[in-house]
């Protein structure tokens, strides 16, 4: 049986949900998947094979002492394959690759650092020739969508840049969460769905809400999630004088449950690259007003799915989640074509397949063909 050790450096959000159903799902394909990261990711059960590995997302003096550790690691677990997930998980897992040098690695960004946002372009160009540097010891990229790979194109030839997009389940019919149900009988939901930290753009959200409220005095605005800004979108909710209509609920165990009962699904973030929870409204049904950044338009085809706005952009935002309250009609249509897309392109298996046939590229040819 080929094993895949997969190595990760967040164990939430994006990448810990990718990595998780990667670990659950490639196993179906014949795999045998051991994760190494801070902790097994969320929803990954206590009987999967896991090896911890204390990785830390700053650049530190004790990064070589990981590179040491992982490349013991490697050879321990004496995996078929290593495929690394985030910009730290990726950089240790291919500087200890001369340790184990038969040993293929894929490398999934989630979001080149690169990329990111940085006080001096000086600081920009020396993480994307960190990049470039390790470009050389990476077999594949693995890029979660269209945009990502344009970005691969700088640090890699073409040849080694695959793309396989997220994917995610139907969400299955059912009954709102309790707390969406109170909430829905005040009027229609304006939901969000995400970490609440810098760049996630839940303030400009609430920026928006004085203006949709203007035109749907009975909207609420529903808000999941956690993090260390939440203390100041509370407070800005209240400067804006929507506290009555904004709900903070809290981390949600499951989205596809979270979403149920909401009339509009808004993803209000500066940057991404290809994010779940975008997916996950689109199969739940909802209509999404997104920024336009990363590879959301990839799945979000502009006034057919929902809408594309600018980031930080409040005014933007609240005409289009404005024109998507206005015409129930219309959002039902939104509705049926948001979850066909899902169905058509962006299914988890379909995504866990993509996966496996990059691995049997790489293991079926030669190391970095």
């Amino acid at each position: 049986m080929t094993r895949i050790l997969l190595v990760h450096q967040p164990v939430d959000g994006g990448v810990g949900r990718h990595v998780a159903d990667l670990a659950l799902g490639l196993p179906k394909l014949g795999y045998e998947v051991v994760t190494c990261g801070p902790s097994r990711p969320a929803g990954v059960p206590a009987n999967h094979q896991h090896v911890p590995l204390d990785l830390r997302r700053s650049v530190s003096g004790a990064d070589a002492a990981m590179v040491a550790r992982f490349t013991r690691i490697v050879r321990r677990v004496r995996p078929d394959l290593v495929h690394a997930h985030s910009s730290k998980a990726g950089a240790v897992a291919r500087l200890a690759k001369p340790g184990q040098p038969r040993v293929p690695v894929v490398y999934t960004p989630h979001g080149f650092a690169f990329a990111g946002h940085f006080r001096s372009r000086a600081e920009r160009l020396a993480y994307r020739e960190a990049e470039r540097a390790l470009g050389l010891l990476t077999n594949r990229i693995s890029c979660v969508c269209q945009a990502e790979a344009r970005l691969a194109h700088r640090i890699a030839g073409p040849r080694r840049i695959r793309v396989v997009y997220n994917g995610v389940p139907l969400a299955p019919d059912g009954a709102p969460s309790d707390e969406m149900e109170r909430v829905r009988q005040l009027g229609p939901v304006v939901c969000t769905l995400g970490l609440m930290r810098a760049g996630k753009g839940v303030e400009t959200l609430i920026d928006a809400a004085p203006a949709v409220l203007a035109s749907h005095p009975d909207a609420q605005f529903t808000i999941w999630g956690e993090g260390p800004e939440a203390d100041a979108l509370l407070d800005r909710a209240r400067r804006h004088g929507v506290e009555r209509a904004t709900h903070f609920l809290g981390p949600a165990v499951d989205p596809l449950v979270a979403l149920r009962g909401s009339s509009v699904f808004v993803m209000p973030s500066w940057r991404e690259s290809f994010p779940y929870v975008v997916l996950e409204a689109m199969s739940a049904g909802l209509p999404v007003v997104s920024t336009d950044v990363g590879g959301v338009r990839e799945a979000i085809t502009d006034g057919e799915h929902g809408f594309l706005v600018p980031p930080q952009d409040a005014g933007s935002l609240a005409r289009a989640v404005t024109q998507v309250l206005d015409d129930d009609d219309w959002r039902a249509r939104i509705s049926e074509a948001a979850r066909g897309r899902v169905i058509r392109e962006f299914s988890q298996r379909r995504m866990i397949t993509g996966i496996g046939e990059v691995y049997t590229e790489i293991l079926n040819f030669s190391a970095f063909s």
